[in-house]
């Protein structure tokens, strides 16, 4: 994600402190903080609510999509720490000003609280099914609503037209119009590029759908994804994935796309050729760098889908050498692997190498160093693959002198936990090991 969001986010967060100072005379400074936890959090929020619209720009500011859903996230769990704060920490003090209402969004506040805290913590837990994630996700926006309905009533230490109160208002009411915006009107107006299922075919253990345009269509890069909906069949719902397909003049896609879930199973049973879909995007800046570096692409599994894309952009591109690992455990055929080897006899800077786990074999950040002649400072790496991998693969190759800035990746999975699972497993197993040294103990001979 780029620094300047970052930045701009802190800074949004911080600058309430320049008023909220004044207000510490005579007052208890404890409370007033815990009047200022309040306000970050409404402050953070907002900004939340804003950026899950997707609006043009924000690729800009924070970068790439796949990178603003991370920090979606945490910006959630920063919020609700900050609300978590301000509950606790008594904000009572002399010198508050509020209205009749004030008792009223004392409770809503409270309302508020407990229902964001419910449905962020439901948000970072990836065992919930996607479809009643994505149901109870819509909802926060009711209650940061109410949040918003308690700032603007409740007993405070200024009043709601002091500059302080305008800045804290003013994201009250970006984050209720981009909720709004996503609930109710976004699905009224027109969205997207419309098109036409015209092929579906299974490769392997993918699903590929080719789409044909019913207006302009779509113009995207190789290594984008866009969001994609199909009339008919449930499939209505929009999901993300990887354009497979390099960019073409008639602006056709191509989706190659892996059963992981509900929406995928159900897309891969009842898609039909002949179906109106809708594509919105395209997102990601996934994109093969300018020159004549070295270049290593790394695909593990589904991970290929971008490659497939960077791999067909060749014909039209100069670049340098390159060399594309494509990570897979199959023991039958693996899909795309005849249209990538076709594809590197056509571009003789191309060279797929497929890394079959089934055969022991396992890609390792000393073979690519020795596959580049020892030297990796000059290449640049691309990755889409799992998590553990990547993280891997990076630390090894960064030994091996490739610059950090060098090494670039796609988040794999968009929905994230904040690692319950591992600490989940490491108390199971601390757990375990404790039961059985007791029990080791227990049936010790006694000397």
């Amino acid at each position: 994600m780029r620094p300047i969001g970052l930045i701009l986010i802190v800074l949004a967060t911080l600058v309430p402190i320049y008023w909220y100072i004044p207000l510490g005379a005579n007052r208890d400074v404890i409370a007033l903080f815990s009047q200022y936890l309040g306000s970050a959090a409404l402050i953070l929020m907002g900004i939340n609510q804003f950026m899950a619209t997707r609006a043009p720009g924000l690729e800009t500011v924070f970068g790439p999509l796949d990178r603003i859903y991370v920090l979606h996230k945490w910006l959630g769990i920063a919020a609700l720490v900050a609300m978590g704060l301000h509950d606790i920490i008594d904000a009572e003090m002399n010198g508050l000003r509020g209205g009749p209402l004030a008792g009223i969004a004392e409770d809503i506040g409270e309302i508020s609280l407990y229902g964001l805290m419910i449905l962020i913590l439901a948000s970072v837990i990836t065992f919930i099914p996607y479809h009643l994630w994505k149901w109870s996700h819509r909802i926060i926006g009711v209650f940061f609503f109410l949040g918003a309905f308690h700032y603007f009533f409740i007993e405070k230490p200024f009043s709601n037209v002091d500059p302080l109160g305008l800045y804290i208002s003013a994201f009250c009411v970006l984050g209720i119009l981009s909720y709004v915006w996503m609930s109710l009107l976004r699905p009224m107006a027109p969205r997207g590029h419309k098109y036409e299922v015209d092929l579906v075919r299974r490769v392997g253990g993918l699903t590929e759908l080719v789409l044909l345009p019913k207006g302009r269509g779509m113009k995207h890069k190789a290594g984008q994804f866009a969001f994609l909906s199909i009339d008919g069949g449930g499939l209505g719902e929009e999901h993300p994935f990887t354009l497979s397909g390099a960019p073409s003049n008639d602006r056709t896609l191509r989706f190659s796309i892996k059963d992981l879930g509900d929406y995928t199973d159900c897309l891969q049973r009842k898609v039909q050729p002949g179906m109106e879909a809708t594509v919105s995007g395209p997102f990601g800046h996934f994109r093969m760098p300018k020159g004549r570096d070295p270049q290593v692409w790394i695909g593990a599994g589904v991970g290929i889908t971008p490659f497939l894309a960077f791999a067909e952009s060749l014909k039209t591109t100069e670049t340098g050498p390159v060399k594309l690992y494509y990570c897979v455990r199959e023991r039958d055929d693996i899909p795309y692997a005849v249209e990538l080897e076709r594809l590197a006899e056509d571009v003789e800077m191309l060279e797929v190498i497929i890394v079959n786990s089934t055969e022991g074999i396992r890609l390792t950040a000393d073979r690519i160093v020795s596959d580049l002649g020892g030297d990796v400072s000059q290449a640049h790496v691309f990755f889409c693959g799992p998590v553990a991998m990547r993280k891997a693969l990076k630390s090894g190759l960064v030994l091996k002198g490739l610059r950090a800035s060098r090494f670039h990746f796609e988040e794999f999975e968009m929905r994230t936990g904040i690692g319950l699972g591992a600490l989940a497993a490491w108390l199971w197993d601390r757990g375990t090991l404790e039961v059985e040294k007791r029990l080791a103990a227990k049936t010790e001979p006694a000397e």
